[in-house]
């Protein structure tokens, strides 16, 4: 008798957007000193009071600050609705990326329950979740974290460090790690790998690269890979589009800013452009937004922003003429209104209405934005645009 697929990953494009959780360390909620630098309850307050009024977040929080997250709820002008869900009383929220602490399984698109939240890190609030949602919980043994993968309508984009096993193999694309082969067990969705050779560095990608028709199969290319960054979703965005027969994706194009040394900003492009020429010949259409590469608002350590971290819907609201994606932007703290804007008209241009989130300054020393601080738990029937 063979196996019961299983239930399909929650993809990060598609319909409207019901559930989506977030996890909030009771740091968050402690009290800022004159000198502090960084409030990292601005962005996650600007990204609730830019959900409309008929999503539901879930927030994850410590017991102990269940009076304080109230409190700062009361002074918001959120319009969603909103779900404060405390842990147990042992139980702490450790950091805010709730993206990495489990996978979702699609439910029925009729219903709003997720039917199953896969638990790979932080068991604790993937459980809260469950119990909140009326979900199924299961436990992998598969390492993936959320934001090293992308979930696309047909398709998975997985950074190539998780599809190698912790003896190496899987370093050469010709030789399918055991991991590749769970990972591709995971979800019936074909996975392809997010990575660079180290032959293609130095070379530009034309504009003629991205519309290449010469493609190939990852796992056929007897090369060995190496992954930028350590998360896909660091400079990668699904949009759910189709460009001349290819599934559309945004890659970042970095660019030194703010006295950052520009030879480190040239080797991250490098390695970019370099990820670019494997994605098209893996089968994808390429855009390139402009990211910038500046120093940190509170380590002053150069670190590119992560404009690609969105979320998205490919089905356009009621009364809008076009569907969202919410953008994390840092133009408020920092010089940077220029790419704030920059990454609103990519966006535009392809077919979306941008809704700019701004604070994200506030948590960029920690290498993530808006995509990494939620999970997406539920999504109203697809439809392709």
């Amino acid at each position: 008798m063979s196996a019961i697929p299983p239930l399909p990953l929650m993809p990060d494009c598609g319909g409207l957007i019901r559930t989506i959780a977030l996890a909030l360390p009771a740091s968050f909620f402690a009290k800022n000193r004159a000198d502090d630098t960084v409030s990292p309850l601005i962005p996650i307050g600007n990204l609730l009071s830019a959900l409309p009024a008929d999503i539901t977040a879930a927030i994850v929080i410590d017991r102990a600050s269940l009076g304080s997250a109230r409190d700062w709820f009361d002074h918001l002008p959120v319009s969603c609705r909103t779900e404060l869900i405390p842990l147990a009383e042992n139980d702490s929220v450790s950091d805010p990326w709730v993206q990495d602490m489990l996978h979702v399984r699609a439910a029925d698109p009729e219903t709003d329950a997720a039917a199953e939240l896969v638990l790979v890190a932080e068991k604790a609030i993937g459980a809260s979740l469950a119990e909140y949602l009326g979900a199924a919980t299961t436990h992998s043994h598969v390492a993936l974290a959320g934001g090293n993968q992308l979930v696309g309508p047909d398709f998975r984009l997985v950074g190539h460090s998780s599809l190698q096993d912790d003896r190496g193999i899987g370093k050469n694309a010709a030789i399918p790690s055991q991991r590749w082969r769970e990972i591709q067990a995971f979800d019936g969705r074909s996975v392809f790998s997010f990575g660079y050779r180290p032959e293609d560095l130095g070379k530009i990608p034309a504009s003629s690269d991205f519309s290449s028709k010469e493609t190939c199969e990852a796992e056929t290319i007897g090369e060995k890979m190496h992954q930028c960054g350590f998360h896909v979703d660091q400079f990668v965005s699904v949009t759910g589009l189709i460009s001349a027969g290819r599934p559309l994706l945004l890659l970042a194009d970095p660019v030194a800013h703010g006295g950052c040394h520009a030879r480190a900003v040239t080797e991250l492009k490098r390695k970019l452009d370099a990820s670019a020429l494997w994605l098209v010949r893996q089968g994808f259409a390429i855009e390139r937004n402009p990211i910038p590469v500046s120093p940190a608002i509170d380590t002053n350590k150069c670190l590119p922003r992560l404009y690609n971290n969105v979320i998205l819907e490919n089905v356009t609201r009621s009364g809008q003429k076009r569907p969202f994606v919410w953008v994390p932007h840092f133009g408020d703290t920092e010089s940077l209104e220029e790419f704030d804007a920059m990454n609103r008209k990519i966006w535009d241009r392809i077919g979306f209405q941008a809704i700019g989130v701004a604070g994200w300054s506030h948590l960029s020393s920690r290498n993530g934005a808006l995509r990494c601080a939620t999970k997406i738990i539920n999504r109203s029937p697809h439809t392709r645009l």
